[in-house]
């Protein structure tokens, strides 16, 4: 019976997202085999042992990847797009061709949209997603997801569709930017907690409004999701400074200098928050922009050339203090800005 249904499997359709172990056990389920014997014919040696998507992940060699796509009836492409650790070799060989290893800390698994796998014509098992964030926004269904630990792993964004409004704004930034967006995204969460902590900018206004709507009050696990829509426009900004600091220019035509006010000005009124900036929200971005100093002396900056034509919309290199951003792992880990949140911020005055 079991060598009958491997020889004739049941197809199944991954997730985009998914993760590779997830996949498996979904595909072993649908065809009522164990997921030993998917792992066997993927090509592991030997006795497999039963899985658990939820601790440890399945990394492949391409030629398992193409014995999977037969098993599930898709082609090697289908997998390549959905499967997002398929393009981690994790010391995957000719001699090794499946390797299941516990999950490393740059990933966060994540239970898939439950509307999303409603509409699923056969799920099999839960389906999980391997992320590089620790969390994300559905943009089609309004939820937002979250890793396991404290709270709820996924929330609906019904009355606070803001927060999808500006996931769809991110997405944009990401690809005007480029990877380094992951980093001025990661340093705007950091500012904007630190606003949330010490109950400045749209602590008492806005982000309550939303913490109302989700009836959790302040919760440290809802952090990210309540300042959201304001973190992007904090990103978006931080963009169009790294873009003048990218050719020497001070924000604005401002005076040379390290802090530039008239651009802490300009986050205030893109937030409407005028008033709360110039009341002590400029604090923390005065941080940021210490550390994002023009290092080109004033006399260089007064005499160079303007930018070539189109600079406004190349993508950005990482520049000091971020020359490396990692693609994947917990954003506060890829912030320039030493403080975190559950930290006091009498530092930051």
């Amino acid at each position: 019976m079991v060598e009958e249904a491997m020889l004739r499997p049941v197809g199944l359709d991954p997730v985009m997202g998914e993760s590779t172990g997830s996949f498996i056990r979904r595909l072993a389920c649908v065809n009522a085999v164990p997921v030993a014997d998917v792992l066997g014919e993927a090509g592991v040696r030997g006795q497999p042992k039963e899985l658990d998507p939820g601790a440890a992940e399945v990394f492949l060699h391409p030629r398992a990847v193409e014995r999977l796509a037969v098993m599930a009836w898709q082609t090697p492409q289908v997998l390549w797009r959905a499967l997002p650790t398929l393009e981690v070799n994790a010391g995957c060989s000719t001699r090794q061709l499946v390797r299941v290893t516990p999950w490393d800390r740059q990933w966060a698994v994540l239970d898939a949209c439950a509307m999303c796998v409603a509409r699923l014509e056969e799920a099999g098992a839960p389906v999980l997603l391997a992320s590089g964030e620790h969390w994300q926004v559905c943009v089609r269904h309004g939820r937002w997801l979250r890793a396991a630990g404290g709270g709820p792993t996924q929330v609906s964004l019904a009355g606070l569709e803001d927060v999808v409004r500006a996931h769809r704004r991110w997405l944009r930034l990401c690809r005007r930017v480029g990877p380094y967006a992951r980093a001025l995204l990661a340093d705007a969460l950091q500012v904007s907690a630190c606003w949330w902590q010490s109950r400045q900018m749209g602590a008492e206004t806005v982000w309550a409004g939303r913490e109302r709507v989700l009836g959790t009050g302040r919760q440290w696990w809802s952090v990210p999701l309540v300042v959201y829509p304001e973190a992007v426009v904090v990103a978006e900004a931080m963009a169009v400074y790294e873009r003048q600091r990218r050719w020497d220019r001070d924000f604005a035509g401002g005076a040379p200098g390290w802090v530039s006010r008239r651009w802490i000005a300009f986050v205030g009124e893109r937030l409407g928050m005028p008033d709360q900036m110039r009341q002590g929200g400029y604090r923390m971005l005065r941080e940021w922009t210490l550390l994002h100093h023009i290092a080109a002396p004033v006399a260089v900056r007064l005499t160079q050339q303007p930018p070539p034509s189109g600079y406004l919309s190349r993508c950005l290199e990482p520049m000091e203090p971020h020359r490396a951003v990692a693609s994947r792992g917990a954003l506060e880990d890829v912030s320039c800005l030493a403080w975190r949140l559950g930290q006091s911020v009498t530092d930051v005055e």
